[in-house]
């Protein structure tokens, strides 16, 4: 899945035709856990509505799209009522993009600047027209509030002229392509009346999506097809979002039929979730990204180099796919932590160095540099026993499954590894504001390697412990790293491009910010007994992970069983 590296070009696409090829036949119809709905089936899918499920727990009413900590972006009905200018397949980053809010757009030739031209023929679910002004509007917004820029992108200037919208940059983009695609916009005529769009909870949302929310409540999140939809009639008449407190009743819900689109972990899936019904389906499609073992840099045991060489050491990667994974997940086992999906991005010199399980190995190069046992106990050079907790979100069955796995191998090289339970938004709290001493976490997604080294070393980045770092948890801090980062970023010329990527490696191999530990899919469930057309392996248009940018794509896809 490497980047085809061509020179920018307009992506000029046909809208209409798109505008024709989303265009599906549906009808009304009710919740098949409704009192007046037809689970049956027999009419097909048209008069059933479709179920969406994740683990998060109970949510509060917040529909702001900009909170990742709202329970619009959390459950992910945010991206049903909120649309991108541009649709990308973040699991396949060489496909060409999809035409959306933006019929089509064209990059200078350093990346410091996209002109996008805007449809023509889109409506906000209160009637008012999209303009080039709502997207210029709702990119600025982003450009002058810190906090709203939660893709840390450097803007420099935003202008219009008729119904194009030209977005400069300070550095170039190359790498941030997917970032700048993936803005959703909101209406400026709502927008531009809110006192604090970083706490405002927009109970009453109005987006461009193919559904409008009708119905919020704690059990559930309704919402219904918009009628005026810019891509014509949507075959599902009603979606609901629900909240599990975890893996296992989420999977209850998709067993028993009352969740037709899932997001969760399933221990052994294909016993227990896909053989239940041949309509059930299961996909765990993975990019460049990585689920990680991310180290405190900063304080407690892991901030010294020599553990965490040794720790990197002991983890047992293929236990945590076959036993935290069922073998849906692949260990990641290069030096350079990138998976599958990334391996044409390797350096030369890290082409064929892989971790191996070396626990003898892992405690020599312990007391070669000043550590001892007392026992079995590791004790440090100051003479205290070693000992770390690991954060882990109740609920998570992989993650804790996973954690105890890492928790054990800590265990064998003589270190008091000890597990803390915490409901998961308390979990990622204790990530953000450095309270933990390693701790399983995934990294972003991107076109390139550079969103999964940016989150583990990027100085853009840094926070002192206390405050709240988006990414790079373990506050790694290299100005080499940060250097060589902007340079891969920012540069148009592709030798140079590539001598920054292998600095960036050389510092991840040798350096151990964290360690990828198993390839990120995406936990896709779904159901075909009322509605076909989702994303699979054998048509993988989109990543099916329905808190993604992409899932207006699929809403538009689905059409219903005969």
């Amino acid at each position: 899945m490497k980047l085809t590296r061509k020179r920018p070009r307009a992506h000029a696409f046909v809208a209409l035709a798109i505008a024709a090829g989303l265009a599906l036949a549906g009808c009304s119809g009710e919740s098949p856990n409704s009192p007046n709905a037809d689970p049956s089936g027999d009419a097909g899918g048209s008069n059933v509505v479709l179920s969406f499920g994740k683990p998060d727990g109970p949510q509060t009413n917040n529909s702001n799209p900009f909170l990742s900590s709202s329970a619009a972006r959390v459950m992910g009905y945010a991206y049903a009522l909120y649309e991108p200018l541009v649709q990308v397949n973040q699991i396949d980053p060489a496909q060409d993009p999809t035409p959306w809010l933006a019929e089509s757009w064209e990059w200078n030739d350093d990346y410091t600047a996209i002109t996008y031209t805007v449809r023509d023929d889109v409506t906000w679910h209160d009637g008012e027209p999209l303009t080039a002004d709502d997207v210029a509007f709702s990119i600025q917004m982003r450009a002058d509030n810190e906090a709203l820029n939660a893709e840390a992108l450097p803007y420099s200037s935003i202008t219009t002229d008729g119904n194009k919208v030209t977005v400069t940059f300070e550095t170039g983009q190359f790498t941030n392509t997917f970032k700048v695609y993936g803005l959703f916009i909101v209406p400026e005529h709502i927008w531009s009346t809110i006192a604090d769009p970083t706490t405002d909870l927009n109970q009453e949302p109005v987006g461009s999506g193919p559904y409008t929310l009708t119905s919020w409540t704690e059990q559930a999140v309704t919402l219904d097809a918009y009628p005026d939809y810019w891509g014509g009639e949507v075959a599902v008449p009603q979606i609901r979002y629900q909240e599990f407190n975890d893996n296992t009743a989420l999977t209850n819900a998709l067993v028993a039929g009352d969740v037709q689109w899932g997001w969760t972990y399933i221990a052994n899936y294909e016993e227990v979730f896909t053989s239940k019904d041949p309509a059930y389906q299961s996909w765990f499609p993975s990019g460049i990204n990585a689920d990680a073992l991310w180290f405190n840099t900063a304080q407690g045991p892991f901030a010294d180099l020599n553990l965490r060489k040794a720790a990197a050491m002991v983890l047992d990667r293929e236990a945590m796919s076959v036993t935290g994974t069922t073998g849906a997940a692949a260990p990641i086992t290069s030096v350079t932590g990138l998976p599958t999906a990334g391996e044409s991005y390797i350096a030369d010199k890290y082409k064929n160095e892989q971790w191996a399980t070396d626990l003898e190995g892992a405690r020599q190069l312990l007391t070669d540099n000043g550590y001892t046992y007392d026992g079995d106990a590791l004790v440090a050079p100051t003479g205290e026993p070693v000992s770390v907790t690991l954060p882990d979100p109740s609920g998570w069955s992989d993650y804790n499954a996973n954690l105890q796995i890492i928790a054990d191998s800590f265990r064998q090289l003589g270190l008091d590894a000890q597990i803390n339970n915490l409901p998961p938004d308390q979990w990622q709290e204790a990530l953000n504001v450095g309270q933990f001493d390693a701790a399983l976490h995934w990294t972003d997604a991107g076109a390139t390697p550079y969103d999964m080294y940016a989150n583990f070393m990027s100085g853009s980045y840094l926070a002192p412990i206390g405050e709240t770092a988006v990414s790079n948890f373990g506050r790694f801090d290299s100005p080499e790293a940060t250097a060589a980062l902007t340079t891969y970023a920012a540069t148009s010329d592709d030798a140079e491009r590539t001598a920054a990527l292998e600095t960036i490696e050389t510092i991840f191999v040798e350096q151990i910010p964290a360690v990828s530990v198993l390839e990120r899919p995406s936990w896709g469930q779904y159901s075909e007994k009322y509605y076909t057309g989702w994303p699979s392996a054998t048509d993988p248009y989109a990543d099916i992970n329905m808190t993604m940018p992409a899932a207006s794509l699929i809403l538009t896809h689905l059409e219903p069983v005969s």
